[in-house]
């Protein structure tokens, strides 16, 4: 819980340090350029953190072969976090052919972290209720972090975010729709890292 709320203080203060990185149409990741850039990097780790303290937290509960398939992608997810904050980013005005090795693998870390996250969370959310009479309680903000995670993720892929020539620019919004997925996401892991919490003190 506190490496997920960590990185959401982060993103909010850099939002605040960098204000030059318009947030309609600028990805969080690359928060990394310039000045300040050390602390996006702190942020992609400490989240990725979050997701495997989440991991390790549920993998007990999730025996079932949909459970394990669930865990796999918010391992996935873990590892492409990592990978975004090991690798600098390249600025979305810059085409895919002119990236560095470094914004080629920035791009493999966000490309698994952002399509496991939906997978993780589904399959995470709809076994935990279903086997543990103790997450039932948590089953409505499971559900609905989890639909926030699918339909911020649609709206990026509606809104162009997986452009990579470089075209982007002021009138494009996917930059909202990047925030409001990684922020539903932060949201589904504090949901599931409250409730392990909340159930193993009354264990």
């Amino acid at each position: 819980m506190t490496s997920t709320a960590l990185f959401v203080a982060i993103l909010a203060v850099l939002h605040l340090a960098k204000p030059e990185l318009a947030p309609s149409w600028r990805l969080i990741s690359e928060y990394e350029l310039g000045q300040h850039g050390w602390l996006m990097r702190v942020a992609f780790f400490s989240l990725a953190l979050g997701t495997a303290g989440v991991a390790v937290a549920v993998a007990s509960r999730l025996r079932s072969a949909a459970g394990y398939i669930g865990l796999l992608f918010v391992l996935l997810a873990a590892a492409g976090l990592t990978i975004a904050g090991v690798f600098q980013t390249a600025a979305v005005t810059v085409a895919k052919e002119a990236w560095s090795m470094s914004g080629a693998m920035h791009g493999v870390g966000a490309i698994l972290a952002i399509q496991s996250a939906p997978i993780a969370a589904t399959l995470v959310s709809w076994v935990l209720p279903r086997r543990h009479a103790a997450w039932l309680a948590s089953r409505r903000p499971l559900w609905l972090t989890t639909a926030a995670i699918w339909l911020s993720f649609a709206a990026f892929l509606i809104a162009g975010g997986t452009r990579v020539d470089g075209s982007q620019g002021p009138g494009d919004w996917y930059g909202w729709a990047n925030r409001a997925f990684i922020l539903a996401f932060s949201a589904w892991l504090l949901v599931v890292a409250r409730t392990a919490a909340r159930i193993e003190r009354r264990a």
